[in-house]
């Protein structure tokens, strides 16, 4: 069965708002991946310093991820608006 002509431009908005939330995947788990790796970093470099530091570098680390995790969540949240 072939479809009109008319539906070709339907079929181009489903594949952008499908391309759309593929990208929108792949960058959450980049981000996700991103603070793993950080994570592991940051946790070896603070084996190696003082507990007082290691305790401060901590807490900074923890803002600062759940800063990155809001980020990434409004980035989803942005891309879920686009697909709607």
């Amino acid at each position: 069965m072939l479809l009109a002509a008319g539906h070709s431009g339907w079929n181009e908005g489903i594949m952008r708002k499908l391309a759309t939330a593929v990208a929108a995947a792949f960058a959450a788990l980049s981000a996700h991946a991103a603070l793993a790796c950080e994570d592991k970093i940051e946790s070896a470099e603070q084996s190696q310093q003082k507990p007082a530091v290691a305790e401060k570098t901590k807490k900074q680390t923890k803002q600062q991820q759940k800063a990155k995790k809001t980020d990434a969540s409004d980035k989803t949240a942005v891309a879920r608006a686009d697909k709607g």
